[in-house]
């Protein structure tokens, strides 16, 4: 009984060290999850460390650290005018995936992007999806564990750019175990 306990406490323990360890790139779309012709934007493509984000928006300060965010990535694809942006940012607890995506709906609410259009997305465990039909603009923001993640589709439908929140929603579900 006491090996049982033991070998429990070990796993308990270690499931967050080994989630720390988890890159966020596994946690974004990929090349082979977007239609074909659409290009990687290498240049606008990386891990979004706390320091990075910080730097270029200072706002967002107070904020990472009160969802206790560990680290994000974001990519984008291109393809002639049509453009694909995934982003994941990884946090300590779900809570900190929920206050994100608290957060993020209020500011895409009042940025006032004239027609936007919002609705439940029903990806992850909480989500929204804001477009606009006339200018083929979609944007999927959804929370799922410790992670919230979002999916930016222009010159896509709006059921393309969901169904790319989806298969991103596989990875992140994939990555978390």
């Amino acid at each position: 009984m006491r090996v049982a306990v033991a070998g429990l406490a070990v796993l308990l323990v270690g499931v967050p060290a080994a989630a720390a360890d988890l890159h966020p790139r596994a946690l974004a779309l990929a090349l082979t999850d977007v239609p074909s012709g659409f290009e990687v934007d290498r240049a606008r493509t990386g891990v979004r460390s706390n320091a990075s984000e910080v730097r270029k928006y200072p706002d967002l300060a107070e904020l990472f650290e009160r969802v206790d965010r560990v680290t994000g990535y974001s990519i984008e694809f291109r393809k002639g005018s049509a453009f694909i942006g995934s982003r994941a940012d990884l946090v300590r607890r779900p809570a900190g995936a929920r206050i994100l995506l608290a957060w993020y709906d209020r500011e895409i609410r009042k940025g006032g992007v004239g027609g936007l259009r919002r609705s439940r997305a029903g990806i992850g465990s909480e989500s929204w999806v804001f477009w606009e039909e006339t200018s083929k603009l979609t944007l999927v923001a959804w929370r799922y564990r410790r992670v919230f993640a979002a999916v930016l589709g222009t010159d896509l439908t709006k059921d393309q750019t969901l169904e790319l929140a989806r298969a991103q929603q596989r990875r992140i579900a994939t990555a978390l175990g």
